[in-house]
């Protein structure tokens, strides 16, 4: 069978999108044929071998300069109209290219799957045969909005276990927190660090990440020597920062699910977020999800309790092993082919 993966957010790696070119070299070991496409600010294709040469083909944007989301690439649909594929499956939903890329497809034999991120529903979903979501919320809501039973499947997020396993076994005694409280992600509007300036004074606070709203952050954060603002750290230093701390705090105020929530967890840490903000429901009392105006006062509640998050960060590496462990894109692999065959998953 022959797959192929659209991530639709242009960039010239796979960067956050790593698990789908680990879903495609899975898919090849089981004998198909899986590549991944992706549009990038450049002048001509080109294409690199992925892990278990997994080919990535990359082509021009149309309009690199205009926002991500409205970008197309000719390129890539006149070389998805001869690939003929029999299956394509994006990663992303409210992008430009999705419609440009499903006039190009022969709908009467190729199925349409979308990989669901951070937008679970908008109208290109009419187009779906079969969806690989994040959570069982967002199935539910994609049920809801098309008045039936798409079938779905929840995927695993990939982490790096082996860079949250070295950072767990690190950091295990309570002598090893070198901060009460963390945060990590790029600095813009809607990753809100700035709502957690009431816990600046007295709190010890790792920011990790880099971008426009850093430079307020930072003005906050002054006079206060506890609070660090790291910058963009590689992901093993980030994991470490992670495990250092007792809580995990993720401000944002919309999100999928996302990952580093996840890593997080692998590291052993707890976290709080918006439950507002999140398109996710957590079976476990390691990630506690509040109200806005809520959260300054429950993150100080749950400092001040230090053996209840030894044992919340015990509990969640244990939720994110069973949830998201290592062995589960495998098997993820054969339930994705089976929904692209129209089988039962």
């Amino acid at each position: 069978m022959k797959l192929r993966f659209i991530l639709c957010h242009p960039a010239p790696d796979l960067h956050g999108e790593l698990r789908e070119g680990l879903l495609a070299r899975e898919l090849r070991a089981l004998g198909h044929d899986a590549a991944v496409l992706r549009a990038e600010a450049s002048a001509a294709p080109r294409s690199v071998v992925f892990d278990g040469g997994v080919p990535i083909h990359y082509f021009p944007s149309d309009a690199p300069e205009v926002q991500a989301h409205r970008q197309g690439s000719t390129a890539m649909v006149e070389w998805l109209r001869a690939d003929a594929p029999d299956a394509v499956l994006f990663k992303g939903m409210d992008y430009d290219i999705v419609a440009q890329c499903l006039e190009a497809l022969d709908r009467a034999r190729c199925r349409i799957g979308f990989v669901i991120g951070g937008t679970s529903i908008h109208r290109n979903l009419a187009a779906a045969d079969f969806v690989l979501a994040e959570s069982e919320g967002q199935i539910e809501a994609i049920a809801r909005r098309l008045g039936r039973v798409l079938p779905a499947v929840r995927l695993p997020k990939h982490i790096d276990w082996p860079g949250a396993d070295a950072a767990y076994a690190a950091t295990r005694a309570p002598e090893a927190k070198a901060y009460d409280l963390c945060n990590v992600g790029s600095f813009e509007p809607r990753k809100n660090q700035a709502a957690l300036a009431p816990l600046f004074a007295g709190c010890r606070i790792a920011l990790v990440g880099d971008g426009e709203t850093r430079a307020r952050v930072a003005a906050l954060a002054e006079g206060h020597p506890l609070v660090r603002l790291t910058g963009h750290l590689p992901q093993p230093e980030a994991f470490r920062v992670m495990a250092q701390s007792w809580l995990m705090a993720h401000a944002s105020t919309w999100e999928g699910v996302p990952r580093v929530i996840l890593e997080s967890l692998a590291c052993g840490t707890p976290v709080i977020a918006h439950d507002f903000a999140i398109q996710a429901r957590f079976d476990t009392p390691a990630v506690r999800l509040v109200p806005a105006e809520a959260l300054v006062s429950a993150i100080r509640a749950l400092l001040a309790d230090r053996p209840a998050l030894l044992a919340l960060g015990e509990e969640a590496r244990r939720y994110a092993l069973e949830r998201h462990g290592p062995g589960l894109l495998a098997p993820a692999a054969a339930t994705l082919l089976a929904l692209a065959q129209g089988r039962e998953a």
